[in-house]
C-alpha cells in the first residue's frame, strides 16, 4: 500500500534505514501545486491547507477555515471572487475564532508565496492593497456566514471513536496498524471538498474510521455490515451502514479530484 500523505502538506521527512521516507518520495507523492493554472474551489481548499501548515496553524483552525471557505462558495462563484483571497480571509477569521496567534502579515506573505513560488517579499504598496482586500473580504465573509462562526468539527468525535474502537479491538491489534495516524490524515483531506457541509461531524468521524479499517482489513468483533449490525451504528443515529458507505465513496472522490490539479514541473 502507498504512503498516505496529507494533500496540503509541504513537509520534508528524511530518515535513514530500510523503508525510510525520503524527500524525493514526498515530492513525488505531494508535488507543489501551480495555483495560477487551476483556480477552482478544490484548489482554493488545497491552498488553505498548504498555507495553514506553513503558518503552523493547528488542525482545528485549518478545518474551521476550510469550512468557512466551502460555506462561502455555496452562495458565491469563482467568477465573482478569487478563491485565494477568500482562502486567506478564511484563515485570518478562523485564527481569531480558534484563538490562534496568526498575524495577517504572515498570512498574506505565505499566501502570495504559495501562488507565486519563490517570489520576493511584498513591498509596502502591494502589501497594503492585499491587506485592505482581506479586511473587506472578512466583513463579507462574516455576513455570508450569518455571523455563526463556531463550527462543530468531527475531530473531537474521531478521537472519542478511536478510543472506543481501541477498547473493542484490543491493545495489540490497535498497535499493529497506524489507525490513528491514517485517520487523522484522512480527516484533514476531506476538508478539500464541501462534503464536510453535507454530513454531520459524527457521521464523518465514524466513516473515516471505518474507511481506515477497510484499508487495513480490520474487522471489529461482532460487527456485520450485511445485516446492519456494524460497530458504528452504536455511535450516533446518523451512522447507518448506508450513510457510512456513502461517505466513504465521497472520500474516494476527494483523492480522484486531486489528480486534476496542475503541478509545478
Amino acid at each position: 500500500m502507498s504512503v498516505l500523505i496529507p494533500l496540503g502538506s509541504d513537509t520534508r521527512i528524511s530518515k535513514n534505514g530500510d523503508g525510510a521516507l525520503t524527500e524525493n518520495l514526498l515530492e513525488e507523492k505531494n508535488p507543489a501545486i501551480d495555483y495560477s493554472k487551476c483556480p477552482s474551489q478544490y484548489a482554493g481548499a488545497r491552498y488553505i491547507m498548504e498555507c495553514g501548515m506553513k503558518l503552523e496553524a493547528n488542525v482545528l483552525t485549518i478545518a474551521t477555515a476550510a469550512t468557512y471557505y466551502h460555506k462561502f462558495f455555496q452562495y458565491a462563484t469563482l467568477r465573482e471572487y478569487d478563491p485565494y483571497l477568500i482562502g486567506s480571509t478564511c484563515i485570518y477569521l478562523a485564527s481569531k475564532v480558534e484563538d490562534s496567534d496568526i498575524k495577517i502579515r504572515d498570512i498574506i506573505n505565505v499566501g502570495v508565496n504559495c501562488v507565486k513560488r519563490n517570489s520576493l517579499p511584498l513591498s509596502l504598496e502591494p502589501y497594503f492593497t492585499i491587506r485592505d482586500s482581506v479586511i473587506h473580504a472578512e466583513l463579507l465573509l462574516m455576513r455570508v456566514l450569518g455571523f455563526k462562526l463556531k463550527v462543530d468539527l468531527p475531530h473531537k468525535y474521531l478521537l472519542h471513536y478511536i478510543q472506543s474502537l481501541k477498547d473493542w479491538l484490543g491493545e495489540e491489534t490497535f498497535k499493529s496498524v497506524p489507525i490513528t495516524e491514517v485517520a487523522w490524515t484522512v480527516i484533514q483531506d476531506v476538508y478539500h471538498t464541501p462534503i464536510v457541509l453535507k454530513y454531520s461531524p459524527q457521521l464523518l468521524a465514524a466513516s473515516i474510521l471505518h474507511f481506515v479499517n477497510q484499508i487495513y482489513g480490520i474487522t471489529v468483533p461482532g460487527s456485520d455490515d450485511v445485516n446492519e449490525r456494524s460497530w458504528f451504528i452504536f455511535l450516533h443515529k446518523d451512522c447507518t451502514a448506508k450513510s457510512v458507505w456513502e461517505v466513504i465513496s465521497k472520500i474516494f472522490e476527494v483523492y480522484k479530484e486531486e489528480e486534476c490539479l496542475e503541478t509545478i514541473k
